[in-house]
């Protein structure tokens, strides 16, 4: 039969027209035809039971599955049952022994091929490759020979379905072959099962069922060969399915040409009875369970039945533009227990099957069928109907067929999917083309990524002879794609899978970026170098010192404090081996070293000193760093010279070498301040601050006391710290005409270090070196300070403080003399009278007993009466005073002030009346009327004070007098048990003694309520005592 494959589907997912014909779905339907005339009819003949059966096979395959079926009763009069015992009705394939052929194992010397991305088992074209090598990201897929298969399967056996099951895998072939086998691929048997196309497979790793194109079914044990028994239904199985508790209930579902889907179980009398629970709705392309429900296909669309309540769940009707329903087979996958993906034709629908009000449903294929599907007739009747539920919760249409479909990670969908045959214009004849593998999102549909497959002999293939199987082993998911006649394995690629593609194709940065976790550090670095080398290559220096930074980096975490090249590691793994760090260091020590002088012998020293680690304990040559900063101070006006100085550690590069480049620079440029400061910090830094001494002096660093003084060598240059003090005054004029208090300021940080230097330096030799050369200033700053901490700090310098206080600061000169017995008066006077200092001359001659030459002084020098007066009040001496009266008669103001001063103290030496008397009368004395005023209103005043006190005396004594009086009146209580005296008597009588008449004398006796009542307290007393007055009176 001359067949014209489909060549494409227009939008409504109908045949194009080819050639100008538009073609029918009775045609196209034909497409299937190209699946079972692919094996040669010779090699079918010799292996298949009667050339007419094989031929009956494909005729009905063809898609011309129209022939009406015979409806089945219940006696099964149309079905022919045959018992299968010692294997005698099911014989082993012709030319099948352990999977091998008669060739042996010629075709077994390339199995080891895998599929990588786009390679295929055959060659492929240059232009393949150069496109393979274009790519710069792995295929999601990985992909190897289905092995395991006897020999001459795929070539005279062509596969025809497979299904997959945890514990077993099930091939059957165009032939009748059925093929078991563990999931490792190892060979359980094969026989030979059927005479034409094995339509359908089933298992639930117990029992094994298969439906073929000559009308059987063969239902056996997986472990057992010989439980096994074939039924003979006279017309094309294409689905059948078992129930889970086979062995009990021997209960099984099918459907085929018959258009009828049809249960078949064991009544009590142990008899086959077959239930048609539908018929008339077109041929039955596939049966599946999930939960208690199964569903089945045909032309109506997918029913969804429940058997124990014998109703419909739901019908979903094919779409009206969807192609014939036995043309393309739908497949069927169950990403989960409760969901169902169906992919038919151009069609994808996604399932959720769900139960209410049921507390135990069953588990699909998993529960009795019989059980399940036919309860006690009382439960029939009275139990309530579950309520079943089937949501659809995606529908997709697609621009392509679908000849497989599975879950995968990440609500994505695996898909296999068909591709028609191209037509060459020229010659008019088709080519097969690969079918792709598609990953499709559930949620909207759209393809995420997709790849065609690779497999050979695709001639007169059509979409039902592709098929998708998926298992879930101990590496991962499995997906088996294959055809009649070829077949491979596809998995997702693994970290290590991914690692090893992009090593093959040169991509070794995503090769390092990828493989932090899966490689040792060591083998890590590796890739990265290589990534290094090729930017190198390419002359791309810039991202070759990005990337180097990246690779090298260290993050100081995972600095160690020993010895760097054992221990050192990088960031690259947070839990490294002892062991592997100890690797890892010397690698990146080692490649530090090797790509530094790459990048200096190539010129690019700029980019190496952005990159190379600045840690000492990498250990790298310090030959590299000293060139790095050799080649930046040959760089005029370069900042990044100071930069690498201030930032780099001294340990990284030979120091003298360095600093003797700059000593030559500063030679020849001696102007260079800059460089000759910075000069300055690295010996310093580099502990030899004595070679920055001389560089400071000619910067005229006015700091440089201080930085001598912080490291500690003020000592080794203590004779220049007069020069070095005279650096804060560049013109000496100023030093000479400041103000003092100017002066101090900006010496005062230079005394608190010479203070606070005074362990190292004594303050006698500060002393006398700064006196020595004119800059007795300092000295009087470093005393004035020495003497604020502590005053015994200055003990045996007071006759430099006289002196220094005699020069800069007078007003303490005195009250230092006055408070302080430690210096030399001799070297005093001397001081005070080489300067005029007359007030602290005149303290320092009282001092040694000259008061008549302090006097003297007061008198000639000060002329001032009042001090003369004072003086002359403290020495108390009569010869003083005459001294200052002698003086005082011819000059006014003395005489005013001795009259206006005088006093007490005075009184005994002058007064002021006889000095008024004694003065020459022509003498005009300004303002004596007014001290004559004052001293009259003070003596008028002392009288009334005199007068005042006196009466407050005679007032005073007058109290006194009558306290002392009544005192001598008052009675004393005394208590006389405690006295010790002796009670004489008890009676007490009181009399009144009134003077009579003359000088005699009344006595008077008192009554006795009267006077006889002690009183104890003073009220009682003074109530009787007025009693006694009444009385008297």
């Amino acid at each position: 039969m001359s067949v014209l494959p489909v060549n494409s589907l227009n939008r409504d997912g109908k045949p194009e027209v080819l050639n100008g014909d538009l073609r029918t779905e009775s045609d196209a339907g034909d497409v299937n035809d190209t699946a079972h005339q692919a094996t040669d009819k010779k090699e079918v003949a010799g292996e298949v039971e009667g050339e007419n059966e094989a031929k009956q096979g494909k005729d009905s395959e063809n898609g011309n599955l129209s022939t009406p079926g015979k409806e089945m009763n219940s006696d099964s009069s149309d079905a022919d049952e045959t018992v299968v015992e010692n294997g005698t009705s099911c014989q082993p394939a012709d030319g099948i022994e352990d999977g091998k052929d008669e060739k042996g194992h010629k075709d077994e010397a390339d199995e080891d091929k895998k599929y990588n991305g786009h390679d295929e088992v055959e060659e492929e074209d240059d232009d393949d490759d150069d496109e393979d090598e274009e790519d710069d990201e792995p295929p999601t897929f990985k992909y190897t020979r289905l092995k395991g298969l006897p020999a001459n399967f795929f070539t005279n056996h062509p596969v025809s379905t497979a299904t997959f099951n945890e514990k077993v895998f099930l091939f059957g072939t165009h032939t009748g072959l059925i093929h078991l086998a563990l999931p490792d691929m190892t060979p359980l048997r094969t026989f030979k099962g059927h005479n034409a196309s094995v339509l359908s497979l089933y298992t639930d790793g117990t029992y094994f069922a298969s439906g073929s194109m000559d009308g059987t079914i063969i239902i056996g044990s997986v472990v057992d060969e010989k439980d096994i028994v074939k039924f003979d239904f006279k017309r094309p199985i294409h689905a059948v399915v078992l129930d889970k508790n086979y062995l009990k209930s021997k209960t099984f579902v099918y459907g085929g040409m018959s258009e009828e889907v049809t249960l078949c179980s064991r009544n009590w009398l142990d008899q086959r009875v077959d239930t048609v629970l539908e018929r008339n709705k077109g041929p039955i392309v596939g049966i599946n369970t999930i939960d208690d429900l199964i569903f089945w296909m045909n032309d109506s669309g997918i029913t969804f039945y429940h058997i124990m309540s014998r109703q419909v769940v739901t019908v979903i009707a094919n779409p009206s533009d969807s192609f014939r329903s036995d043309l393309y087979w739908p497949r069927v996958s169950f990403p989960e227990t409760d969901r169902v993906l169906i992919a038919w034709g151009n069609y994808i629908w996604s399932l959720r099957v769900s139960i209410k009000g049921s507390s135990n449903g069953g588990n699909g294929a998993g529960t009795s069928i019989k059980s399940r599907y036919f309860p006690p007739a009382p439960s029939l009747s009275f139990r309530a109907t579950q309520d079943k539920k089937v949501e659809i919760e995606h529908v997709f249409k697609v621009d392509y067929l679908i000849s497989g479909i599975a879950s995968f990670k990440d609500d994505y969908w695996i898909v296999l999917a068909y591709n028609q045959p191209e037509k060459d214009e020229e010659t008019g004849e088709y080519t097969p083309a690969h079918p792709d593998l598609k990953l499709l999102s559930s949620m909207d549909g759209t393809t995420k990524y997709e790849e065609e497959i690779g497999l050979e002999s695709g001639e007169n293939l059509g979409l039902n002879d592709y098929h998708l199987g998926h298992y879930i082993g101990n590496t991962g998911n499995q997906y088996f794609i294959f055809s009649a006649r070829a077949g491979v394995i596809a998995e997702q690629v693994q970290l290590s899978d991914r690692l090893l593609w992009y090593l093959e194709h040169g991509l070794f940065y995503k090769a390092w970026e990828m493989s932090q976790h899966i490689v040792l550090p060591e083998k890590r670095l590796g890739f990265g170098v290589k990534h290094l080398d090729e930017l190198v290559k390419r002359n791309d220096w810039e991202s070759a010192t990005k990337w180097i930074k990246s690779l090298f980096n260290v993050g100081t975490q995972f600095l160690p404090t020993g010895d760097a090249k054992s221990t050192l590691a990088t960031g690259t793994s947070s839990v490294l081996k002892e062991g592997d760090m100890e690797l890892l260091a010397k690698e990146v020590s080692s490649q530090w070293n090797m790509w530094s002088t790459i990048f200096m012998k190539t010129g690019h020293v700029e980019e190496l000193t952005l990159v190379i680690p600045t840690d000492p304990r990498w250990n790298l040559p310090k030959s590299t760093y000293s060139a790095i900063l050799k080649y930046w101070l040959r760089k005029d006006q370069s900042e990044r010279i100071y930069e690498l100085l201030n930032a780099w550690e001294l340990e990284l590069y030979d120091l003298q070498e360095v600093t003797s480049t700059i000593e030559e620079i500063l030679e020849k440029q001696p102007n260079n301040d800059r460089l000759r400061r910075q000069l300055c910090k690295l010996y310093e830094r580099s502990f030899e601050p004595s070679k920055a001494v001389s560089h400071l002096e000619k910067l005229k660093d006015p700091n440089i006391i201080s930085f001598l003084a912080s490291n500690h060598i003020l000592l080794a240059f203590m004779a220049d710290l007069p020069k070095f003090v005279m650096l804060r005054f560049p013109n000496r004029h100023d030093f000479e005409r400041l103000p003092i208090a100017e002066i101090q300021k900006k010496l005062e940080d230079i005394t608190k270090v010479l203070v606070e230097s005074r362990h190292e330096i004594s303050p006698k030799s500060i002393l006398k070196l700064m006196f020595e050369n004119s800059l007795d200033i300092v000295n009087y700053f470093y005393l004035e300070e020495l003497l604020e901490i502590d005053e015994l700090l200055v003990k045996g310098f007071e006759d430099d403080i006289i002196r220094l206080y005699s020069q800069y600061n007078r007003p303490k000169l005195l009250p230092f003399l006055t408070s302080n017995h430690n210096y030399q008066i001799s070297k005093a006077i001397e001081i005070c009278e080489l300067n005029a200092l007359v007030d602290e001359l005149v303290f320092l001659l009282s001092q040694v007993g000259e008061n008549k030459k302090a006097l003297t002084l007061i008198l000639e020098e000060l002329e001032d009466p009042q001090r003369a007066i004072a003086f002359a009040k403290r020495q108390n001496d009569q010869e003083i005073w005459s001294l200052v009266l002698e003086h005082s008669f011819s000059r006014p103001l003395f005489i005013k002030a001795l009259i206006e001063s005088a006093d007490e103290k005075s009184s005994a030496f002058y007064n002021p009346i006889t000095i008024l008397q004694k003065m020459d009368s022509d003498l005009k004395i300004e303002g004596l009327k007014d001290s004559v005023t004052v001293v009259t209103r003070d003596n008028d005043m002392n009288v009334i004070v005199n007068q005042i006190i006196f009466n407050i005396v005679s007032k005073r004594s007058q109290r006194m007098s009558r306290k002392v009086y009544s005192d001598q009146l008052r009675g004393v209580e005394v208590n006389v048990k405690a006295a010790g005296l002796t009670v004489k008597f008890d009676t007490f009588q009181t009399i009144a003694l009134r003077k009579a008449e003359g000088d005699g004398i009344t006595v008077e006796r008192l009554k006795d309520d009267v006077v006889k009542k002690l009183y104890t307290t003073l009220k009682h007393k003074l109530e009787h005592v007025q009693k006694l007055r009444g009385e008297i009176s």
